[in-house]
């Protein structure tokens, strides 16, 4: 009897130490993923952190910039508002209608461009808020975090029985993830350092635009200024614009 028991336990014995050997690997596997995992996520984190400062900063500036040229145009606006109001008396009412159209005509047109300006600025604004750096790290948070699973998974689409087949294969996807990741890290921070090219030349075409609808505005105010004082002898050129 003692000698049956003796069997049964050696044969127990055998089973558990290569169940405990093979639960060993797999959690080291498990480990070194999960650990990559969490670092990917941790890194990622601080890029998306560094990256919403950028288009914070990038916005304040264009606000800075369109607030100013708003000031301007509507300081020029209400000097000829009070300019056509002053003036009316010395106008005959022809004049002084016409003139109070295409004040209102103006002042539309004007409107118009700077509004143009500014969709051309926030066009820039959301392509470097959503489609620079965003998709990268959307996709590297999504492919590293199914690396805590990987093991499971490796598990699920192998032969239990075939313990070097699994190593092999936990080998190989665990040094995919790594080139996964450094090909991710590499391009996240292209994307980061992208950032100011996109500010330098929106604020630039930005710069461009503003200045050329403020040459229009003042081209006008010159042509009403004019009218003003001839009592619109000069309608003529006021027709041609």
């Amino acid at each position: 009897m003692m000698t049956k028991w003796l069997l049964i336990l050696g044969v127990v014995g055998i089973v558990i130490i290569p169940n405990s050997s093979v639960e060993g690997y797999l959690l080291e596997y498990q480990d070194e993923l999960a650990n990559l995992s969490s670092l990917v996520v941790r890194e990622v984190t601080v890029s998306w952190a560094a990256n919403s400062e950028l288009n914070g900063l990038f916005n304040r500036r264009l606000l800075a910039q369109i607030g100013e040229a708003t000031i301007q145009m509507r300081f020029r606006d209400e000097t000829v508002a009070e300019l056509l109001e002053n003036e009316r008396d010395s106008l005959s009412e022809t004049c002084w209608q016409s003139l109070e159209e295409y004040y209102t005509f103006y002042r539309t047109l004007w409107g118009v461009d700077l509004r143009n300006c500014m969709q051309e600025a926030y066009q820039d604004l959301e392509y470097d808020r959503l489609g620079r750096f965003r998709p990268q790290a959307s996709s590297a948070q999504r492919i590293i975090k199914t690396a805590t699973y990987q093991v499971i998974r490796t598990l699920s689409m192998s032969d239990i029985f075939d313990e070097e087949s699994i190593r092999r294969k936990l080998t190989e996807e665990q040094q995919s993830y790594e080139n996964t990741w450094e090909y991710y890290a590499t391009t996240l921070q292209e994307e980061l350092d992208r950032h100011d090219g996109i500010v330098s030349g929106t604020m630039g075409r930005l710069e461009i635009c503003i200045d050329r609808v403020l040459d229009y505005q003042q081209e006008d105010i010159d042509v009403i200024e004019e009218e003003i004082q001839t009592n619109c002898n000069n309608q003529v050129k006021m027709f041609m614009k």
